[in-house]
């Protein structure tokens, strides 16, 4: 009788073409997160969080996040623990064509939502943005999502187009913003 054994996949980051980030400690609602790279086996915290903020929903799917998190480019997605469970995650890409750090999605867990967590992840694009030598931030929200824009206004980000029908679930527009970081 032969025993067969699964082969432990490796784990596979995000390319650390942008910035070689170790992780590291925050503080948040009295409790120590630890803010590091996301790997694969992430990946079910991540959509779990998105299910939890888009009731039920998960725009990104697993397949989605997979994709992105083994591509060989100028990616960077960080994930926020406490303890060992995922509570957020922002996915950081550099676009060549218009120079910037693109936030390609966002979201912390509804518990969560208030309690710093975002404006951490924002800081910390910003941080990474300015030591690769980005002079701006961009990103782009739903219409509806009212916590968010004020989250985003809240740290300078300002309006810069409206994109109708987005949105492929709902065709709901995006709202476009940037933030200029040598202001």
């Amino acid at each position: 009788m032969f025993l067969k054994f699964k082969r432990k996949q490796k784990e596979r980051p995000v390319a650390q073409t942008l910035v070689d980030f170790p992780g590291e400690f925050f503080q948040a609602a009295g409790e120590e997160l630890l803010l590091r790279v996301a790997t694969v086996s992430d990946i079910p915290g991540l959509v779990a969080i998105q299910e939890a903020v888009y009731n039920g929903y998960a725009p990104w799917v697993s397949r989605d996040f997979y994709h992105e998190l083994t591509q060989e480019k100028d990616r960077l997605y960080l994930v926020a623990l406490r303890k060992d469970q995922v509570i957020a995650f922002i996915a950081l890409v550099k676009r060549d064509l218009v120079s910037d750090l693109h936030i390609a999605n966002i979201a912390v867990l509804p518990v969560w939502q208030g309690q710093q967590v975002g404006s951490y992840l924002i800081n910390t694009a910003k941080a990474v943005a300015r030591e690769i030598g980005l002079k701006e931030l961009s990103l782009e929200a739903r219409r509806s999502n009212t916590g968010a824009l004020a989250l985003y206004d809240h740290h300078g980000f300002t309006v810069i187009d409206v994109v109708e029908h987005y949105y492929i679930d709902n065709h709901e527009d995006a709202i476009s913003m940037v933030l200029d970081l040598e202001h």
